[in-house]
């Protein structure tokens, strides 16, 4: 077994126990809520009337020694989450086994991850988006290769592939200011990397996620 091999084999099994253990968990996640809504998550009653969701939080190894994680970009549409990068993922559809198989489906949908290549590793911490009343399940999952993207055009601008160095890197946490529906511009906590704004419910699950990974003792 090669070097580079194992060493994405002992990320994959080291994040794989982690997300056994403890989680980061909220505290995780408020570093990247913006001031107004930290109050509204706290205070509305939501866990019996949200709807529920999931997203696949999904690594690879991109075939140079890195491993990426992947997002998309949606489409510009008259909502709440326009344009915006996230997750793969969407709603629970009845014909759905489980919350995991809809992240696993939607992300198939949208992107071509394949359901049948994904492993997956655990989950982290549900989101509550309050602009959308959804609760969202974020599922991690791990591929022994770079997908064969496709993008859904229906719903998503592009694919971006980013990897987790660039994502760790303290320079990526920022502050910017935003258009938004609600107000003219808002600053908002963020991820900025190679000119994308990651904000908002993903900004909250990707917290979490490297807070995981920051415990994983390995290189990537």
């Amino acid at each position: 077994m090669g070097k580079q091999l194992q060493e994405h084999l002992t990320f994959r099994n080291e994040l794989k126990k982690k997300l056994g253990t403890k989680l980061p968990g909220v505290e995780a996640q408020m570093k990247m809520v913006p001031a107004h809504r930290q109050q509204e998550m706290k205070l509305r009653n939501w866990k019996n009337k949200a709807r529920k969701a999931a997203v696949l939080i999904c690594f690879y190894p991109d075939g140079k020694g890195e491993i990426h994680l992947t997002f998309i970009r949606r489409n510009e549409y008259d909502g709440v989450h326009s344009g915006q990068i996230s997750f793969p993922g969407g709603g629970y559809e009845k014909e759905d086994r489980d919350l995991v198989h809809t992240a696993l489906r939607e992300a198939e949908e949208e992107t071509n991850i394949r359901e049948a290549e994904v492993e997956v590793l655990g989950e982290i911490t549900p989101v509550y988006i309050p602009p959308s009343n959804f609760i969202v399940k974020p599922v991690v999952g791990w591929t022994d290769r770079k997908p064969d993207f496709i993008p859904e055009v229906a719903e998503v601008q592009e694919i971006l592939n980013i990897s987790i160095n660039k994502l760790l890197s303290p320079s990526s946490r920022q502050n910017k200011d935003i258009s938004h529906r609600e107000f003219s511009m808002i600053q908002v906590p963020c991820f900025y990397i190679d000119g994308h704004v990651i904000w908002g419910a993903t900004a909250m699950m990707l917290s979490e996620m490297l807070d995981v990974l920051g415990k994983i003792e390995t290189g990537f």
